[in-house]
């Protein structure tokens, strides 16, 4: 022990190393029996009364060390009233007082540490230690013993009474730091909570109100995150701690709040609303007039719209407490006293309602009215009959406006004070009603008045339509009757009204009620809505002579108002009943005239309906989805499917692939938000319907109707009938990965989906099965059980297809399509045969015509199809599955573009340039579909081919190109601004609709060309060698890539340094002058704003 205790004492100056290693043996020796703890004290004897204080202190600091990491079992309750009294006597010893304090702070947390103990430890500290006088840690510790003190021994600490208050104040007094404040705004608002002030509020007041207000500013990197706020709040909460310190902070308060800094005047409004709830009405209101005289120059002169937001809330609660007693010695009542010269200034204001002073004038009396009961009544009855006067004798339109908008603000205070109509009513007072129902009528009239007037002063009749909505919000306000009449208007506006504003405002008002009161808005609305709907095409036909809202129109007001689970529900009957009549008018038609053949946009617009619905409602997790998987799917599947057994085969709207997209839409929505159990049901059924060919379970089923086997997987079956077989695909990619599928050899069923796939001549149908196969090889492919099936049967049976040269093209086509998706599956799950099959994809790059359709492939790999192997259909995604997958195509990739353009294959193959092309086709799926961090760390060695990449006639790669270069180049500046002399010429020549016409922009010099990127030398050589023959000779540019070159021109000129741009700016700025006169709008608007960021460019322009 001595000699552990002499390594530490004469080792602390030397090595911190040797002396937290000393400190670690002597706690574990200390550890190991209660006696010797005692050893250590005697062993450090010599060095706690040396007569230098340095030793004195290290060896203080030892001991209040071990005491604070040893296991307090280790000392008994005898040890711990003695190292209280030496700690205590110690403490005039002023070079150990800092590690004396660490030692009591460490006792404080010991089981056997008294109450006794605590209040000698107080006394001690407050009468020997003069705490401002030492360094920050030294009075953080004592703060931190106090709250410890009070936290665990406050019985003991109360016997202190204001002993210790006056020696907290004391130990406070002076404090700056803001770390030691924070703390010590909490104990004062401890002190306050538990101990009686009395004798010292003024001392306590003053050592707490000398920090207001907080001008604190962090240092920058501050590593506590102390902020200005942080000492705000705690310094509020303070202040607002006891009534006794009104009369001292009410005089302060108010002076700071005639102050020029707007930080004070924040600070003291956000306190007087902080403090006024408790210092109570006795207290405020002497200062009401005052107080008043503030926050009135806030409102009326507010240099901004928080202070403003912040004064009328102070004023609020001011109101509120002022409401709720009879002030001492006199006779009137507060609120009465403190809204009288309130009344009369505004009133003064109003009396010109179309000035400056109105609109906060009425939000004044809108904070006021909301305060109370008492003050709602008040302010009422002293305003509304003259503003109602003053609005019935006006005939100025703007005038109206102005005060149509005061009565809308006593709506909104008396439906925040009095609560809100509808099922959920929100009250805040059951025993008062409005006192605006006096005046109900007259409110009625008025708005109503407003919203059917002719005046074209819009602004009027806006204001009517929220006026009707805010009174049919207020609880217990309007009748039934009227607010029949008032929804009525709404929805005569939204189909008749031809203002769009108009229309937008009655919809938004229709909207909000449907949450509130969805059974008179279901009965009021919809049916009128539905109504304007047509039923056939004739119907449709005279929409030309009879004026009438779009069916869109239509469909769009429904999907805002129907979220609530009743109007839904009241909606899918409507619109399955329109969808029936529409699929029956247009069944037996030969377009010749009666019936006529549906527009299927029309019918796809009502499904597209109902999917936004179940969306809208999946977001804010309705529970009634469910049912619809009994209900809705059944009907819109035997709608899709029993048109396709008829006897003859003949044209119905719902055979569309766009009807088929947006049920199939509609059925994966509800999937994925059912349980397992109800997905295992669905999904039997769905098997005895497209598996099995069993019509019979469907409902409406009428046998009369099936003259034709129902078999969509089969490659020889009516094409209406392969079409449906995405509807079993979106039952399929729905799933969760729990919900078994009901077959008995899941392989046999792949094997047999693949050999449909493969041999159909229906794109659409083999698309459903690809899905179908990825899903069961992605989801049911637990521990690998099917990699074997895989790689013996299935891999090889679509490679030999895809290989067979003597096989038509279309079916090696279709056999690389769906080994696609069957590799994407493998891919998103990290099977390592997913990244073979990837591997064996890129070896087809030189076949010919196949080069492109695997290159194609790799959007399908990697990419991300809409509910299609994702997150939210249950899909098995592995974290990083993207990275590694770029991680083992890159390199691949990179090398076969270079290689390629270096030698030919034997045989038939691809030129050389198409196989460069398949390989950046592919390079650029990749990049387009990995995170941004990915590509920015692999960009630099990719750049120079991305870049060429730009001068191949392929419009996809080059739209695609562009969008990764618009990706980064706000992250890889530098690197963008190397390769400025070859991409600018570039993108020039991709803004026209022939690229060989823009000019060439030679590079500045000291500006980098492709070949000089020393990286990548391989590369560049492979690039230069053939860019004279890959760009030679005009290219068709299409829409797309116009604009996705000016929008990438645009980001240069926005992003990178000025001295990198100038040399090219006169050569951009005059070739785009030619882009102004293309042909496309869309491309015209953008040349305009990409020319003027480049003619704004100067030498301001920060790198």
């Amino acid at each position: 022990m001595d000699r552990l205790i002499s390594t530490f004492i004469l080792s602390q100056t030397d090595s911190q190393e040797q002396a937290d290693a000393a400190i670690n043996d002597i706690v574990n020796d200390v550890g190991t029996s209660p006696m010797k703890l005692l050893l250590l004290v005697q062993g450090l004897g010599e060095y706690l009364t040396s007569e230098e204080a340095f030793v004195r202190s290290k060896a203080t600091a030892l001991l209040s060390t071990t005491l604070a990491t040893l296991d307090q079992s280790k000392v008994n309750a005898n040890a711990v009233g003695v190292l209280v009294d030496f700690y205590c006597d110690r403490l005039t010893d002023q070079a150990c007082v800092p590690e004396l304090l660490k030692g009591l702070l460490a006792l404080s947390k010991y089981d056997k540490f008294t109450g006794d103990d605590c209040i000698k430890a107080c006394k001690a500290v407050l009468a020997l230690v003069n705490v401002q006088t030492y360094q920050q840690t030294a009075r953080h510790t004592v703060f931190l013993f106090f709250d410890q003190a009070i936290r665990q021994y406050l019985k003991s600490m109360q016997t202190l009474g204001s002993e210790f208050v006056f020696g907290f104040i004391q130990c406070l007094d002076g404090e700056k730091d803001p770390r030691n404040l924070m703390l010590a705004f909490t104990l004062i608002k401890e002190i306050i909570q538990n101990f009686d002030i009395a004798q010292h509020v003024e001392d306590l007041f003053e050592v707490t109100f000398c920090y207001f207000p907080i001008t604190f500013r962090p240092p920058p990197d501050d590593p506590y995150g102390i902020t200005a706020d942080h000492l705000k709040v705690g310094l509020r909460e303070c202040l607002a701690a006891t009534p006794y310190f009104a009369k001292f902070a009410l005089p302060l308060l108010l002076e700071k709040l005639s102050s020029s800094s707007g930080s004070a005047k924040k600070d003291s409004m956000e306190t007087i609303a902080a403090c006024a709830p408790v210092y109570g009405s006795s207290a405020l209101e002497p200062y009401s007039e005052e107080l008043w005289n503030g926050l009135r120059n806030e409102i009326f002169h507010a240099t901004n719209d928080d202070l403003e937001q912040i004064a009328l809330n102070t004023l609020q609660v001011i109101a509120t407490e002022l409401s709720v007693g009879v002030s001492m010695g006199s006779n009137s009542d507060p609120i009465e006293k403190f809204l009288r010269p309130i009344l009369s200034d505004c009133m003064a204001q109003l009396e010109k309602p179309e000035l400056k002073l109105a609109k906060p004038s009425g939000r004044i009396l809108k904070s006021c009215a909301m305060a109370s009961d008492p003050a709602c009544t008040a302010v009422t009855s002293a305003t509304i009959p003259t503003l109602l006067s003053q609005y019935t004798s006006s005939d100025q339109s703007t005038r109206k406006k102005a005060l149509l908008d005061v009565l809308l603000d006593f709506l909104d205070a008396s439906r925040t004070l009095y609560g809100t109509a509808g099922p959920k009513e929100t009250e805040r007072d059951n025993d008062f009603i409005t006192p605006l129902l006096t005046f109900k009528d007259r409110f009625f009239e008025i708005f109503t008045n407003a919203v059917l007037s002719s005046n074209e002063y819009n602004a009027l009749r806006l204001a009517g339509i929220k006026g009707l909505h805010a009174m049919i919000l207020l609880r217990e306000f309007l009748s039934e009757t009227e607010i029949s009449y008032a929804v009525q208007y709404f929805v005569r506006i939204v189909l008749e009204d031809p203002d769009i504003e108009m229309q937008n405002e009655a919809l938004k008002s229709l909207t909000s009620l449907a949450n509130i009161m969805p059974s008179t808005v279901g009965a009021m609305a919809l049916p009128e809505l539905f109504e304007q709907l047509p039923d056939t095409p004739s119907e449709m036909e005279i929409d030309t002579v009879i004026p009438r809202r779009t069916p869109q129109y239509i469909l769009n007001a429904v999907t805002k108002i129907a979220l609530e689970p009743s109007l839904f529900a009241a909606v899918v009957p409507q619109v399955l009943e329109k969808l029936g009549k529409l699929a029956r008018s247009g069944s037996n038609g030969n377009g010749d005239g009666d019936d006529g053949v549906v527009d299927p946009a029309y019918p796809i617009a009502l499904l597209t309906s109902l999917l936004d619905l179940l969306r809208a409602k999946a977001e804010l997790k309705h529970e009634d989805l469910p049912k619809y998987l009994d209900y809705l799917v059944p009907h819109l599947l035997g709608m899709c499917i029993f048109p396709t057994v008829t006897e003859r085969d003949g044209p119905n709207v719902m055979k569309s692939h766009g009807i088929l997209e947006v049920v199939g839409g509609i059925t994966r929505v509800i999937m994925i938000h059912v349980d397992t159990a109800v997905q295992k049901t669905f999904v039997q059924a769905i098997f005895n319907i497209f598996v099995m060919g069993n019509l019979s379970v469907m409902a409406n089923y009428d046998q009369n109707r099936e003259k034709v086997p129902f078999t969509p997987l089969s490659a020889t079956a009516r094409e209406s009938q392969q079409n449906t077989a995405t509807l079993l695909a979106t039952v399929i990619t729905g799933c969760r990965q729990e919900t078994a599928l009901p077959v008995d050899d899941l392989e046999a069923l792949t094997e047999a989906l693949v050999n449909v796939a493969v041999t159909t001549p229906n794109a659409y149908q083999r698309q459903a099965l690809s899905e179908i196969v990825a899903t069961i090889v992605n989801k049911y492919n637990k521990g690998n059980c099917l990699n074997n099936f895989l790689t013996t049967k299935l891999i090889p049976r679509l490679q030999q297809t895809i290989q067979d040269e003597s096989a038509v093209y279309e079916a090696r086509e279709a056999a690389l399509t769906t080994y696609s998706w069957l590799a994407k599956a493998l891919v998103l799950s990290v099977n390592s045969i997913g990244y073979e099959m990837a591997g064996e994809m890129m070896k087809l790059f030189n076949v010919p015509r196949m080069g492109r359709v695997a290159a194609d492939g790799f959007r399908i790999v990697i990419g991300e199809q809409a509910d299609i192997l994702t997150k939210e259909t249950f899909a098995v995604r592995r974290l990083l599955y993207k990275q590694r997958f770029f991680n083992y195509c890159t390199p691949v990739l990179v090398q076969g573009f270079v290689g390629s353009s270096s030698s030919s294959s034997p045989g038939p193959s691809s030129s050389s340039n198409e196989v460069r092309h398949h390989f950046l086709v592919a390079l650029s799926h990749v990049l387009r579909n990995i995170p941004k961090p990915i590509l920015l760390t692999e960009l630099p060695p990719l750049l120079p081919l991305l870049v060429h990449s730009l001068s191949f006639p392929d419009p996809e790669l080059k739209a695609s190109t562009i969008g990764t270069f618009q990706s980064v180049t706000k992250e890889a500046k530098e690197l963008i601004a190397e390769h400025l002399g070859t991409l600018v010429p570039l993108l020039l020549q991709l803004t026209l609709p022939t690229g060989a016409a823009a000019t060439s922009t030679p590079p500045a010099s000291g500006t980098a060309t492709p070949t000089t990127v020393g990286s990548t030398p391989t590369l560049m050589t492979g690039i230069t060698a053939t860019t004279t023959t890959s760009g030679a000779g005009a290219t068709l540019n299409t829409m797309k890539v116009r604009v996705a070159a000016l929008q990438c021109l645009g980001e240069l000129a926005k992003d990178l340094p000025f001295t990198a741009l100038v040399p090219y700016k006169q050569q951009v700025l005059k070739d785009l002058e030619r882009v102004l006169d293309d042909k496309k709008r869309f491309v015209r608007r953008e040349a305009v704003e990409c020319r003027s960021l480049w003619f704004a460019l100067s030498g301001n322009v920060s790198a």
